[in-house]
């Protein structure tokens, strides 16, 4: 019992013995006295400008603050300033594209800093991309010989200021842009002619979201060497010139272009400065019986840029311009279209016998009729019933012997029926020697097919095939809303 007491009393004189105050505990580790910590910033707010930030601040009322001291750091490079007591603003200026850390912090007379205030911001400069995408007034614009032509956008509120600058007989001219003009002149061909190598530009002042300054943009230059073109016109000379990437050189050496099917605008003809001859609808061998339902049928979504087009060919270029039937553009709106009867077949077209040729579908269960397809004897064509499932069809016929070939002729059935909203589009052509190795006949992979009741089709290979087999691909059109089939006249091999 007392042993317990005795122990009792040496742990109470133990903790007594252990216990410091705080302040003397905090001495034994700061020397000669306590920290004392700088009142610091807050309400910190940094808004990007123009090669700038914008730095803005709530100072503490420590009595002590000397100085207030701002950094900036970008890539581990870190700047600084210091700001006399009560500073509650900064511009950091001349800054280059980046993220940068922004600190503020407190100062004693000594250097002693507060623990700092953070922000991260970006400035605007040139390779920002609000600043890249800032509009260029424009959509697209094309050099025709020493003429300009601009398709103007929509003027947008951010602009302050744009003008068009060029040269024109020695003598700078400046054409101020506004709203007003824009609008008025949506396809716009520069008045006077440009002097050779000369600039033009476009400047333009503005301001974006979120920047306090007016931003001056570089002057943007329209140079020769950027033209652009529309998908539809990439398309045709891929089709007609297998034409991937679209050169100076090669567009320079087009001095005569025909245009068959549905396009979104004929704008690209001004990206040909030697075009001599633009022929519309040449190729669409309409069927005579229904001429007066069909004779419009290729269409140009954008008329007006397509007239306007078409007048700057002609005007500058002297272009002639032929149309078969009344494709595109309505008879009598421009009088200088000389316009021509329907097609007619070329005379000139060897076509092969196919009376021992074999046939196969790659569909057993709708392929069945597929002979009449090439039965030249035959009036009918080929459709399947139509069904639930959109299908491809893949034909292949066998001429039994290597041929030397030119082309295929498509002949669409004659049709009365809701079924011509089936009338095949597009098809595929493939040949082959030896039922193993195929090559596309012409050069693209799906050719257009004139889909209008009864009409025909030419499809000129680039160079003439030598084949055993050919192979037609062609795929279900949508009946209506639960069923698809497709339907096809005749097919032709010939040679020339």
């Amino acid at each position: 019992m007392k042993l317990n007491k005795y122990l009792w009393s040496f742990f109470i004189l133990f903790i007594i013995g252990g216990c410091e105050n705080l302040e003397e505990t905090y001495s034994n580790y700061t020397g000669d006295g306590t920290i004392r910590y700088l009142g610091k910033c807050k309400d910190l707010s940094v808004s990007p400008g123009w090669q700038r930030l914008i730095v803005k601040w709530t100072n503490h009322v420590d009595p002590v603050i000397d100085k207030i001291k701002v950094s900036w750091t970008l890539d581990g490079v870190t700047r600084d300033s210091l700001l006399e007591k009560g500073t509650t603003e900064c511009n950091i200026h001349n800054l280059k594209n980046g993220t940068y850390k922004v600190s503020v912090q407190s100062v004693d007379k000594d250097g002693n800093c507060s623990l700092p205030v953070l922000d991260y911001k970006r400035p605007y400069t040139l390779e920002h991309e609000n600043v890249i995408s800032f509009t260029r007034l424009f959509d697209k614009y094309f050099w025709i010989k020493d003429h300009l032509v601009l398709f103007f956008g929509e003027w947008q509120k951010n602009i302050e200021t744009a003008s068009l600058n060029y040269y024109s007989g020695g003598k700078l001219k400046e054409q101020k842009l506004d709203s007003v003009f824009i609008t008025n002149n949506k396809y716009y061909l520069i008045p006077d002619k440009i002097d050779t190598g000369t600039k033009v530009v476009i400047n333009r002042s503005g301001r974006l979201a979120g920047c306090s300054d007016l931003i001056i943009f570089t002057p943007y230059e329209l140079t020769r060497e950027n033209k652009t073109y529309t998908l539809d016109f990439k398309q045709l000379l891929k089709e007609k010139y297998g034409q991937s990437e679209i050169t100076e050189t090669f567009t320079n050496s087009i001095t005569e272009l025909e245009i068959d099917y549905d396009m979104d605008s004929f704008e690209d003809i001004m990206n040909l400065p030697n075009l001599k001859t633009l022929i519309l609808g040449k190729n669409r061998y309409l069927n005579p019986e229904e001429l007066s339902q069909y004779e419009d049928a290729s269409q140009v979504s954008n008329l007006a840029s397509s007239i306007f087009a078409l007048n700057r060919v002609y005007e500058i270029l002297d272009t002639k311009i032929q149309c078969y039937n009344k494709h595109y553009i309505p008879e009598g709106e421009l009088s200088y279209i000389e316009y021509l009867a329907n097609p007619k077949i070329p005379d000139n077209l060897n076509y092969l016998n196919s009376a021992n040729w074999s046939y196969s579908c790659s569909n057993d269960e709708y392929g069945e009729g597929i002979k009449a397809l090439f039965d030249e004897n035959s009036t009918e064509g080929w459709q399947p019933t139509r069904h639930r499932t959109a299908l491809t069809y893949e034909i292949t016929v066998d001429m039994q012997a290597p041929q030397t070939i030119n082309g295929v002729q498509v002949t669409q059935q004659v049709i009365t029926s809701n079924y011509k909203k089936c009338i095949a589009q597009k098809i595929q052509i493939k040949t082959s020697i030896d039922l193993k190795n195929w090559q596309d006949a012409t050069y693209v992979i799906e050719n257009r097919l004139g889909n209008t009741s009864g009409e025909t089709t030419i499809i000129n290979f680039p160079t003439p095939q030598s084949a055993r087999y050919l192979k037609f691909t062609v795929s279900d059109l949508a009946y209506n809303s639960f069923y698809y089939t497709v339907s096809l006249g005749k097919i032709k091999i010939f040679k020339k």
